[in-house]
């Protein structure tokens, strides 16, 4: 059975630690075995739903997946594709079954499809929308926390005090609180900003 021993600093105690993780191991949380301050939370990811756009093809997204990171994922696309410039990753999505998501969101979007190729016509928005449709929202939670619940917009108080975007998909919502992932495409790459919401436009096939 393959061992995986982890070395790690703590913020709090300064002490070093170690953290072990072994072969089949589905998640880990490890601890400061002195201040009890959390040092690494892992998890087992078999693979990713991504939408990736491109800049000689406006209009259409491409709708795909992979079992390995995506960066790779998209480095491979950029060198077999030939064309003179990169893919841009709008978003990904963690997936237990990667295959079978990508095989429904495709069926879903069966009439945006360019005939033969992961290839679709329509807004970053509306893919986001349904790959969320798709993928189960325990895949898209935070690792041994709640689910992040998406509010309506008629839940949002015009009066909270925190404005959000998203890294990704440049949404940007209101809510109190810390988001771990932005509602529209569940990126984890989310910024608070200062200034007010601007209007949100529903997402268009």
């Amino acid at each position: 059975m393959a061992i995986l021993e982890i070395r790690l600093p703590c913020g709090g105690c300064g002490k070093e630690c170690r953290a072990t993780i072994l072969e089949g191991t589905s998640s880990a949380k490890f601890r400061c075995a002195s201040c009890g301050q959390t040092l690494l939370e892992a998890r087992s990811v078999v693979g990713y739903v991504y939408v990736l756009s491109h800049p000689k093809m406006p209009g259409l997204l491409k709708v795909g997946f992979t079992k390995r990171p995506v960066a790779e994922e998209i480095q491979e696309l950029n060198w077999v594709s030939g064309l003179p410039e990169r893919f841009v990753l709008e978003a990904s999505f963690e997936s237990s079954l990667p295959e079978k998501h990508t095989a429904e969101i495709h069926r879903r979007l069966a009439g945006r499809r360019v005939q033969g190729m992961e290839y679709f016509e329509l807004s970053v928005p509306a893919a986001l929308r349904v790959v969320q449709d798709v993928i189960p929202l325990d895949m898209l939670d935070e690792p041994g926390g709640p689910g992040f619940i998406v509010p309506d917009a008629g839940e949002l108080s015009a009066h909270s005090s925190k404005l959000w975007s998203c890294g990704l998909c440049k949404h940007e919502w209101r809510f109190e609180g810390t988001p771990y992932r932005c509602p529209l495409c569940q990126s984890a790459v989310v910024v608070l900003l200062p200034g007010p919401v601007q209007p949100q436009d529903g997402p268009t096939l």
